[in-house]
């Protein structure tokens, strides 16, 4: 049924896709105009599959090194977070509103506002982060860009930060090193300069020797980092979950007996200070 919707969502979209059903023991979607594959996971054929743990983070490097993209995508991801897969996989292939960082303010923005925001706009959710700031919309701009008048500027993304730890080891040993941990923007819209513009402002604030992330395989593979300046330094190993089957909920498993796991993620550093 779920894959019914995605095929469905495609179309209606005036989206064109070819099935493919060479490269995965499930089904693929090819968005041939694009590039782009969708990788769609039925939980109840995986559980009884016996796939290991590096066959959705091969399948993304092999994909990758033919200078595509993929998507896994996950049939509980679909079900719990359906409208925000719509926006990511319409924002992939260019379809979306832009919005534009010179017509924001930045602020530093409390917990409760960061956590809503996030878990409204970013796939993962939010998660503990020391520092946390918001772009605005100015509040003149948002009846053209938005469609509603507001005498308020609008929070139309956010970044969150870790706080700063010394290195102590290799290389870069005793430099200050910060991670960020979460970006989204409005879903359905992307801000032309809106992470460089929250980059610039905690780098401004807090003066970190280099800045980490990290890039979800499922879903990324970590081109938006490079416009950024960052250099990709390596990969993290899948990690595997549990899940509610009631609720689709996703948690953390640290149990060999694993439900489902993702493709893994590369690990990305921002360098501001030399050695």
């Amino acid at each position: 049924m779920w894959k019914t919707e995605v095929h469905k969502f495609l179309k209606n979209n005036q989206i064109t896709f070819e099935i493919n059903q060479e490269l995965s023991i499930f089904e693929i979607l090819f968005l041939p105009d694009f590039q782009l594959y969708l990788h769609l996971i039925d939980l109840h054929k995986f559980s009884s599959s016996s796939v290991g743990t590096s066959y959705f983070q091969d399948l993304s490097e092999k994909v990758n090194l033919q200078n595509q993209r993929i998507i896994h995508l996950w049939e509980d991801v679909w079900i719990d977070k359906k409208d925000l897969v719509q926006s990511r996989i319409l924002a992939m292939i260019g379809k979306f509103s832009r919005l534009n960082a010179r017509h924001c303010v930045i602020e530093r923005i409390d917990k409760p506002t960061a956590d809503k925001f996030l878990n409204d706009n970013h796939l993962q959710g939010s998660v503990k982060a020391k520092f946390k700031y918001g772009l605005f919309l100015k509040a003149q701009y948002t009846e053209k860009f938005l469609g509603r008048e507001n005498t308020d500027n609008e929070l139309i993304a956010v970044a969150t930060f870790s706080g700063g730890r010394t290195l102590k080891e290799g290389e870069r040993e005793g430099f200050r090193s910060f991670e960020l941990i979460r970006f989204a923007s409005l879903k359905g819209f992307v801000v032309v300069g809106g992470m460089d513009k929250l980059l610039r402002a905690f780098i401004a604030e807090h003066s970190p020797d280099d800045i980490m992330s990290y890039a979800d395989r499922d879903w990324s593979d970590g081109r938006s980092y490079l416009t950024l300046g960052f250099t990709k330094i390596g990969f993290l190993s899948p990690q595997t979950f549990v899940i509610d089957e009631i609720s689709k909920q996703r948690r953390l498993s640290r149990e060999d007996n694993y439900l489902l796991m993702n493709a893994g993620s590369i690990k990305f550093v921002k360098i501001l200070k030399q050695g």
